[in-house]
């Protein structure tokens, strides 16, 4: 699956979007390819060693976890997320997202890069 995600989202992968338009770009990528996907907010560690909890965007695709940044990041990139123990499953709240068309996020990008350097 890791090739899967890298053929997929390597070209998005060096973007840093806020946390829901990473969230909005992983929901279009699977849309087009018509994959099934599940959009959560969900608390996590801070790390393994760390329990304090902040609150991030996940989508769930297959047994694959993607991390779309914390709720309050608008500055973040798409991360294969690995380590599952983190997260607090029972905080899992579902989001409905809604679908964007390929075209859609490449004007979301370029004005995301654009503001990111005024």
């Amino acid at each position: 699956m890791t090739t899967r995600f890298n053929t997929l989202f390597e070209p998005y992968l060096a973007l840093t979007l806020s946390a829901f338009d990473n969230m909005k770009l992983v929901v279009a990528v699977l849309s087009e390819i018509n994959e099934p996907y599940q959009c959560v907010e969900a608390k996590m560690s801070i790390s393994p060693v760390n329990t304090s909890m902040e609150a991030g965007y996940f989508v769930r695709w297959d047994d694959v976890w993607l991390f779309c940044g914390l709720t309050n990041s608008y500055c973040a990139s798409i991360v294969l997320f690995t380590e599952i123990e983190r997260i607090d499953m029972t905080s899992l709240t579902s989001l409905k997202i809604p679908v964007m068309t390929m075209q859609q996020v490449g004007f979301m990008c370029v004005e995301s890069a654009h503001f990111d350097h005024c």
